[in-house]
């Protein structure tokens, strides 16, 4: 190829699947406004009609299922020689308690969070090794970095992108492949419930083993549905705009960040955590954070 392939392809495009906060839309806005080729993607096209209209490109992709991500990625392969960039960014929040939810919930989790995103991944890395160049951008999280009750499971599927992601870092580099986490703070009007039953708990907690937990669990993220005027711990979350421009940072670096900590919690809590010790982070979850 003569130059590198600049394509870049977009999981979770849609603000609409209830998977973002809509950060995937404001990535592909920012990014085709700065003149890269996005092909923007969800499960859903009809979901992406208004990134359409702004002339970016748009395709069906599910990453639990093969052959959409083969029929993405080739298209982008015989159009431009190669993926450019991949933004991992499809996700969505399971929340429930490690005790009580169902194996089959915990399954499609890490599938969606976890298995098909390294399934796409392993797809574009040929194409980049071929070219001699590509980035792979994982969308982790704050809580790539620690846990709390009621989403251990979404947590853990962070945690492993954080090993995942180290791990290719220092496979693929020596092919000029760069691998970049991102780790917001939560993000205003993300995974956000509205009540107990937007959670999305089928069959579990039937016996009421958590119901006083999972209402304040709600109330609790009421902070953040403020999208406006954010006050209280609300004012200490980002906006899916910000997070957009570290991406398109990252995206244009010749040497970016192995990490990308955006927001005040995300860059203090680690150093807070080796500060103060495993037993007084513990202390602080439990002062912070709905538990039960």
């Amino acid at each position: 190829m003569s130059s590198p392939s600049r394509a870049i392809l977009l999981t979770g495009a849609s603000s609409s699947t209830g998977m973002s906060s809509g950060t995937g839309k404001a990535v592909a806005l920012r990014l085709h406004r700065a003149g890269w080729p996005v092909y923007a993607t969800a499960r859903r096209p009809e979901a992406l009609a208004g990134l359409e209209a702004e002339g970016i490109r748009v395709l069906q992709l599910d990453v639990n299922d093969e052959h959409s991500m083969t029929a993405a990625v080739d298209k982008i392969t015989a159009e431009h020689g190669a993926v450019g960039t991949l933004i991992n960014n499809a996700a969505y929040s399971l929340n429930g308690t490690i005790g009580e939810t169902p194996m089959d919930e915990v399954r499609s989790q890490f599938e969606t969070n976890i298995f098909g995103l390294c399934r796409l991944t392993q797809l574009v890395l040929p194409g980049m090794r071929a070219q001699g160049s590509g980035r792979v951008i994982m969308m982790s999280s704050i809580f790539g970095q620690f846990a709390t009750p009621g989403r251990g499971y979404y947590q853990a599927t962070k945690h492993a992108l954080e090993a995942i992601s180290d791990s290719l870092r220092l496979e693929v580099d020596a092919f000029g492949i760069k691998v970049v986490l991102v780790e917001p703070s939560p993000v205003l009007g993300g995974f956000v419930p509205m009540s107990v039953a937007d959670l999305g708990m089928s069959g579990q907690e039937r016996g009421g083993l958590y119901d006083d937990f999972w209402r304040y669990f709600v109330d609790w993220h009421g902070a953040y549905r403020e999208t406006e005027k954010p006050s209280g711990r609300g004012r200490m979350a980002v906006r899916a705009e910000t997070v957009a421009k570290v991406i398109e940072k990252a995206v244009n670096s010749d040497n970016p960040r192995i990490r990308y900590r955006i927001g005040m919690p995300s860059r203090l809590l680690p150093r807070m955590r080796w500060t103060i010790g495993d037993r007084m982070f513990e202390r602080f979850v439990r002062m912070f954070f709905p538990v039960p």
